[in-house]
């Protein structure tokens, strides 16, 4: 079993090297932090309050170029060649499968999370909260783009998913304080916490999200559930 698992994971690997669109895909949020760096320096007036709005803005886009796109661009590429089909009916487990998708974007989560606030040189006095919302949003997001990525049939039709996901992941934050509508929709959906704690940087609480959390936990439950009903159906299909 454990043979198995590093033998996809070693795939996945290679998939990403040898691939230079998804290798793009996971290193453009580098290439965005670096330039908002620049914004940062270059402009005027209080530069910690404009950092930490674009760490709000760097976060969403990192994860989901470097974390959700890679896999949702994998397994289309395998459902468009049966590779999926193939490995599911050779006796590889379908949790193993799943693992060693997720296994470099957790990676890459974790080093996005680090990297960010240092090159915008955010001070993250919660450290515990910070890791807590970043990696748990992070995680949702990955198993939505995994979802996706199984119920897709083609790279083009990942292609036509991957933007308004994209867009939402996103600007949900953004937007959010913009309109009261926004908001509210915002806290129903996974970016809800991510926004409630970035909105309340200073002040943020567990006990005042508790609608974000729930929101959240919900989110990661109906992924999970339907995520593994999917990949069963395509085992037995």
């Amino acid at each position: 079993m454990f043979r198995q698992f590093m033998a996809l994971l070693w795939l996945r690997c290679q998939i990403i090297l040898s691939n230079k669109s998804i290798l793009l895909q996971v290193l453009m949020p580098a290439a965005l932090i670096y330039l908002y760096r620049f914004m940062i320096d270059s402009q005027s007036g209080p530069k910690a309050q404009m950092a930490l709005a674009y760490l709000m803005i760097c976060i969403p886009f990192a994860i989901v170029l470097a974390v959700g796109n890679p896999i949702l661009t994998i397994l289309a590429d395998e459902k468009e060649k049966k590779t999926l089909k193939t490995l599911l009916l050779s006796g590889v487990n379908t949790s193993e499968y799943l693992l060693s998708i997720l296994v470099v974007p957790i990676v890459l989560t974790v080093v996005y999370l680090t990297l960010t606030p240092l090159i915008l040189d955010v001070p993250i006095d919660h450290l515990v909260n910070y890791c807590l919302v970043g990696s748990a949003t992070a995680l949702v997001i990955a198993l939505l783009y995994l979802l996706l990525g199984l119920l897709v049939k083609s790279q083009v039709m990942a292609q036509v998913v991957a933007v308004p996901t994209m867009l939402i992941s996103a600007f949900l934050p953004m937007l959010s304080g913009m309109d009261k509508t926004v908001a509210k929709v915002t806290d129903y959906s996974f970016m809800g916490l991510f926004t409630k704690f970035f909105t309340k940087w200073e002040e943020f609480s567990w006990h005042h999200a508790t609608l974000q959390i729930l929101s959240l936990f919900i989110w990661l439950l109906v992924l999970l559930i339907l995520i593994v009903t999917v990949a069963r159906q395509q085992k037995k299909s």
